[in-house]
């Protein structure tokens, strides 16, 4: 079993913990101790993408149609993961509403990813009735 969510999770507690006490001290530490905790986070994250990467890239080695899809996962990951973390951030800065609209965009986005792929599962249909 990978030990990535034990770091992302013991990194979270610690840091949350360390905040909670430096925020009774001085909240501009508790700012910057915050910023830092979510770059070392983000961190880890991107380092646990390699895999998926490097596996998308072993299956894309095949035929096209094979490619098409891995470049598709791709894509759409890197969409997720990128709304995903700006949104979070919007959050952090108590703008929700224009977290929300992020993510309403993303979703628009992956929705415009996936509409050659809904073309052709309907071509296919067709051409099987």
């Amino acid at each position: 079993m990978s030990d990535f969510i034990f770091k992302i999770c013991g990194l979270a507690f610690t840091s949350a913990l360390l905040i909670s006490l430096l925020r009774k001290w001085g909240a501009d530490i508790a700012s910057l101790l915050k910023l830092g905790a979510g770059a070392a986070l983000a961190a880890v994250c991107i380092g646990a993408i390699t895999p998926i990467v490097s596996f998308v890239g072993e299956i894309s080695s095949g035929n096209g149609e094979i490619l098409e899809a891995a470049e598709f996962m791709l894509r759409v990951l890197a969409v997720a993961l990128t709304v995903q973390i700006s949104a979070n951030i919007c959050r952090d800065c108590g703008e929700a509403t224009l977290a929300s609209y992020i993510e309403l965009g993303g979703k628009v986005e992956i929705i415009l990813l996936s509409l050659p792929l809904v073309r052709e599962i309907i071509a296919i249909s067709v051409g099987m009735i």
